[in-house]
């Protein structure tokens, strides 16, 4: 696997020999290699010149790093005194994590699809009823009876929704109507639809595609000029200016030879729509698609990608995250789960990624690429393993004791919590919530008392 050319285009990432402390010769290495195989597939694949188990011990290092803290309790009774022996109850309320689903407009009169998606996920990306050939197929005709109501069911459940999309700059996915349009009557339909949605959802999502994939399309580019994206991109932010701003693009991680969407392409097309005059203030994020074939996953291109996006300080979104498998493979639902695993076990290490949303999640929204559940919500092998992540990467309840000096240390994944302290002698009992990260608690000590 080559990774030369690649590592020279990333800082402070020149040689993944650097990440693991217990670093041994490569033959070595390889003679200790456990294989683990499915009809003649070599796992170990995905990860040369690193076994699993180290690739493995490097991801829980960066997600103790970036996604957990380490909480010091100090319990005392009002004139100072060490309570020793107090019960300190941690109950996880919110992830800062999100994981989040496809949805369509089929939720709308299924009760029990209702059910199981609120019980799960905390965001959502609609796959079509936000977008334009969906509200308005005919000129002037513009309907948003689905995505209101999607909307509605998110809200009361607690559900962030992205906006997906404003525009989106492929020809095959415009309206004949729009593709007929002269280039001025084509901006004044383009701006008629960005003021009619977003000016109808300002500031109830948490983010918008404004135009999709405009690094492999230029739809608007080609009509309007080369600056039509940074003019639209302003546009929505003159409208909506408190909520973030996307790209949303695929193939940035997913293919090397991608020649239209590499990191670093990405990157300059984003800098050249935050420094278009006017948008100098504008929050923006990276959205990324995530379709992955049937190939082995390139986990160092991966890894080297997400790294090098993170590096400008902004939120990453895993918008539209698959496995699609060859048909004709023996073993294809075997290798979808071990590819998904790697794949989500590796974004979810880089503390940039803020949300996975799963494309897709029940089987009523069709199958054709992956799905968690059958048609009676039932989980499929897909839905298994990300129920275990789901488990794996939260705090959930815990119980600790204080020592001696009324301290008591734990772990936590970042979030909102609720912790209640129990008095040893009296069983009185304190209860406080608050917020837990880097920024919240910098120096991770939590002072609580027990009144009595």
């Amino acid at each position: 696997m080559e990774l030369s050319n690649w590592m020279l285009t990333v800082p402070n990432e020149i040689s993944y020999r650097d990440d693991f402390s217990n670093e041994k010769p490569r033959i070595a290495m390889q003679q200790q290699r456990q294989v683990q195989t499915v009809n003649g597939f070599d796992e170990n694949t995905l990860f040369s010149p690193y076994t699993k188990q180290e690739w493995r011990s490097y991801q829980h290092k960066k997600i103790n790093e970036g996604r957990k803290t380490q909480l010091n309790f100090i319990i005392t009774y009002p004139n100072k005194t060490a309570v020793k022996g107090a019960k300190i109850h941690i109950k996880q309320l919110t992830s800062d994590f999100h994981w989040g689903c496809g949805m369509t407009h089929r939720i709308l009169n299924n009760p029990a699809y209702k059910k199981w998606f609120a019980s799960k996920f905390t965001a959502a990306d609609f796959h079509n009823e936000l977008k334009w050939y969906y509200t308005e197929p005919h000129p002037g005709q513009e309907n948003y009876t689905d995505p209101d109501t999607m909307l509605k069911f998110a809200d009361k459940h607690g559900i962030i929704v992205r906006g997906h999309t404003v525009l989106w700059d492929d020809v095959k996915y415009q309206q004949k109507w729009v593709k007929k349009l002269s280039p001025e009557k084509l901006l004044q339909a383009a701006n008629k639809r960005v003021d009619s949605i977003v000016k109808r959802y300002k500031g109830r999502l948490v983010g918008w595609d404004v135009m999709n994939e405009n690094l492999h399309h230029n739809f608007f580019e080609k009509r309007l000029g080369k600056n039509a994206s940074a003019i639209f991109y302003n546009r929505v932010y003159n409208i909506d200016p408190n909520t973030t701003l996307y790209m949303n693009e695929f193939n940035t991680t997913e293919h090397v030879n991608d020649k239209w969407a590499a990191p670093e392409k990405y990157l300059r097309r984003l800098k050249e729509i935050r420094t278009y005059p006017g948008n100098s203030g504008m929050k923006m994020g990276i959205g990324l698609q995530c379709h992955y074939g049937a190939d082995p996953i390139d986990l160092h291109y991966v890894r080297n990608s997400l790294s090098l996006l993170s590096q400008v300080g902004l939120p990453i979104w895993l918008t539209e995250l698959d496995v699609k498998m060859d048909p004709a493979l023996e073993n294809k639902s075997q290798l979808q789960v071990i590819y998904l695993e790697e794949i989500l076990r590796e974004s979810f290490s880089h503390a940039s990624v803020k949300a996975i949303i799963i494309w897709t999640g029940a089987s009523i929204d069709g199958c054709d690429v992956m799905c968690m559940t059958n048609e009676k919500l039932e989980n499929t092998p897909v839905g298994d393993l990300i129920d275990r992540l789901m488990e794996e990467w939260k705090t959930g309840n815990i119980e600790v004791v204080s020592d001696s000096n009324g301290i008591s240390q734990v772990s936590v994944f970042n979030g909102r919590y609720e912790v209640t302290v129990v008095d040893p002698l009296t069983n009185v009992s304190s209860r406080v919530t608050f917020k837990v990260d880097k920024v919240s608690l910098p120096d991770k000590n939590i002072h609580l008392q027990i009144l009595v």
